[in-house]
């Protein structure tokens, strides 16, 4: 690999000219998403689907209000104090089996959601080493502080050039999903 192909997170990245190629059932996605039918969860099962990826649900074991405002009363405090929320166990997920992990998260006031947090601060050691790749969906803030946190928390891995994505247009844009892998990956 080419020491230039990791970068630090911004939005003002380049993506890089090699992409890393992959093993067939190498690659992971991670990912919280608030609602069932949520923007992350969607882009999270279409770069699965690109990456031919096995795909994994971060679940906070006290979930969040299904009530919008009392959701937002809720995680704001802790989003706003980098705080971690429980979660519960990823069934069937050992980090050593993947080369390349996509992490997604909504972008909950300028970071990422505390039960991602979570995660990565429970997997960083883990995760040493490990190509990894955050890809997260907003309201039309972008990437905000999620990128440079997401790499301050994974210090010894090496990190792609992450994505934002608004997410009322996740849906009508699916090849931005598509693209945002093959940019990146190529599984053989």
């Amino acid at each position: 690999m080419m020491a230039g192909l990791f970068c630090g997170c911004s939005e003002s990245y380049a993506v890089p000219r090699t992409r890393i190629v992959v093993p067939k059932d190498r690659v992971a996605v991670v990912y919280f998403s608030w609602s069932p039918d949520g923007n992350t969860r969607f882009a999270a099962e279409n770069i699965g689907r690109w990456a031919n990826a096995r795909i994994f649900e971060i679940k906070a074991k006290k979930t969040y209000s299904s009530n919008f405002k009392e959701c937002c009363d809720e995680a704001k405090p802790e989003c706003y104090g980098k705080k971690l929320r429980p979660i519960l166990p990823l069934e069937g997920f050992d980090v050593g089996q993947y080369d390349v992990i996509f992490v997604g998260t909504p972008n909950w006031w300028g970071t990422m959601a505390p039960p991602v947090r979570t995660f990565l601060t429970e997997n960083a050691s883990a995760m040493r080493g490990k190509i990894v790749c955050l890809f997260q969906t907003n309201g039309g803030g972008g990437m905000q502080r999620c990128g440079e946190e997401f790499a301050q928390l994974l210090p010894e891995s090496k990190i792609l050039p992450p994505r934002a994505f608004v997410g009322s247009l996740v849906h009508s844009n699916v090849a931005e999903l598509e693209r945002f892998v093959s940019d990146r990956i190529v599984v053989k």
